[in-house]
């Protein structure tokens, strides 16, 4: 069952991904311009150079805005290839069963250290006084 819904994951993963490929190369694009953008206004001496620089920083600010869903698209796309692969592959990691059985038990391990000994000796000897 495990690898048939893995399966099934790769599969629509594989679909939302390719249908989303288009925001994958304006993310390119947007990421091109804005390095263009930057790297032209750190060297800008004059106004229309700085003009330039921020109109490629805007047209990519633009870009990555309107691309914004797809990339959602995107994240989502990749989630489920990552699962699906772990699922087929059998990497038990992923599975969390919850259930009675992995409940804590109700008596937890009372482990005593030297001050806990120490702290009962003292009330003990204190109850024995008074």
């Amino acid at each position: 069952m495990k690898k048939f819904i893995g399966l099934l994951l790769l599969v629509i993963g594989v679909a939302v991904f390719i249908g989303d490929f288009g925001a994958l190369l304006a993310l390119l694009v947007a990421g091109a311009l804005m390095i263009y953008g930057v790297k032209r206004w750190k060297r800008a001496e004059t106004k229309g150079k700085k003009a330039i620089a921020f109109t490629a920083l805007g047209v990519a600010a633009i870009l990555l805005l309107h691309w914004a869903p797809s990339m959602m698209g995107l994240l989502i796309g990749g989630v489920m290839l990552y699962l699906g692969w772990k699922l087929l592959k059998g990497d038990n990691t992923l599975a969390v069963e919850v259930g009675a059985s992995n409940l804590p038990e109700a008596n937890p391990v009372m482990v005593e250290s030297s001050f806990e000994a120490d702290w009962q000796a003292f009330l003990n000897k204190q109850n024995q006084q008074g």
